[in-house]
């Protein structure tokens, strides 16, 4: 069994928690995505939240399609 520090687990809880909130702005929004393929996209954007964070920095409002 490995040890986990209580930064590590704090770390993660903050990936999960993101997730989650990711995951409901995507449902919310309409989007027609597998329950799966949701929390692999979720967990993936949270989990890279800094070059995601970079991404979108210059992103100023919505855009409208």
């Amino acid at each position: 069994m490995s040890h986990v520090t209580k930064k590590e687990a704090d770390a993660y809880d903050r990936v999960i928690d993101a997730a989650n909130r990711i995951s409901d702005l995507l449902v919310k929004s309409g989007i027609d995505i597998d329950e799966d393929d949701l929390e692999v996209l979720s967990i993936f954007i949270a989990d890279n939240a800094p070059a995601v964070m970079q991404i979108l920095k210059r992103v100023t409002k919505r855009c409208v399609i």
